[in-house]
């Protein structure tokens, strides 16, 4: 069994909407796609979307034409059979159709971090371990909303990051588990990144990266661990994407004293990775404008680190 990530044009095909109305639905072949029978298939919606949609499985492939009337949910009918002319056909069995707080995890700007190759599905492509694993999690509902670099790519509500951020200024930092879901998370967190961000001046704490694209507003305290205190800013740190994920994985550690430490025994093997966080070993990390890190949050933070503590 293979898994594949296929592009789905709504310029041209409901895909959705036949998924929501029919069991199966056809779909053309491309040459030399190698893609059989019993294959997993995820439909990634284009623009406006932007995310996987639809999960689905390969029943029969080779078809020199469709088995299934779906007219009804073509676009423009005449524009889709020019640019399919000559293809052969498959059919797809409807496995699931996600939910929009699913699809904020499964973005492409999301999936691109867990091995999506160019953020984005152009035709097909075969889904990596390390992706297919994060796109099982997600349907398995075990991703981890606390995940900050996910969450701010996340839906979210004007007019709940708006309150989130009065929130901030009254200094009430508490957000109740029971009242959270994604898009809770994404208003949250772009209230908390805005802020935290601001304070470090646009400029990651440890590498000085300034490219907006690159930054992540970095819990210190873990989202799943603190509700209390879950937007304070003194319990952020902004940092670049790479170094982030070493934070998150306890590669790199921020002690009390605000110097930042690589964990060696983590780093194992891997000279590639050493070589790249070694220049951060024992650098003083910048401190921000407004809302220094808590030492008692980086206390908190070592504390559970499986590793040793600093």
């Amino acid at each position: 069994m293979a898994f594949w990530i296929i592009a789905s044009d709504y310029a041209t095909y409901r895909s959705e909407d036949a998924f929501r109305a029919l069991e199966e639905v056809n779909w053309s072949e491309t040459p030399n796609a190698h893609i059989a029978p019993g294959d997993v298939v995820y439909l990634y919606i284009t623009r406006p979307v932007s995310a996987i949609g639809v999960k689905c499985y390969v029943t029969s492939v080779g078809l020199p034409e469709p088995e299934i009337d779906d007219r009804e949910f073509w676009v423009n009918g005449q524009k889709l059979l020019e640019r399919i002319k000559g293809r052969t056909w498959m059919r797809l069995k409807r496995v699931a159709v996600f939910s929009d707080e699913q699809r904020a995890q499964l973005k492409g700007t999301v999936l691109e971090r867990h091995g999506l190759r160019g953020g984005s599905v152009q035709g097909r492509q075969h889904a990596a371990a390390e992706l297919l694993d994060y796109i099982e999690s997600v349907e398995q509902g075990r991703t981890i909303v606390g995940d900050d670099a996910v969450a701010e790519t996340a839906d979210f509500d004007p007019d709940q990051v708006a309150h989130f951020k009065d929130q901030i200024a009254r200094d009430d930092y508490g957000v109740p588990d029971q009242t959270t879901n994604a898009k809770t998370r994404g208003s949250a967190q772009r209230a908390f990144a805005e802020t935290v961000k601001s304070n470090y001046n646009g400029h990651c704490a440890i590498t000085g990266i300034s490219t907006r694209e690159f930054l992540v507003a970095s819990h210190i305290v873990p989202w799943s661990e603190a509700p209390e205190i879950r937007l304070d800013p003194r319990n952020g740190v902004c940092l670049s994407t790479l170094v982030d994920r070493a934070f998150d994985a306890g590669f790199l550690q921020i002690g009390t004293d605000y110097v930042v430490r690589i964990d060696w025994t983590k780093i194992g093997g891997d000279v590639a990775l050493g070589d790249t966080l070694k220049p951060f070993d024992g650098r003083l990390l910048t401190k921000p404008a407004r809302n220094s890190p808590q030492p008692e949050y980086l206390r908190r933070r070592l504390q559970s680190s499986p590793t040793r503590a600093l």
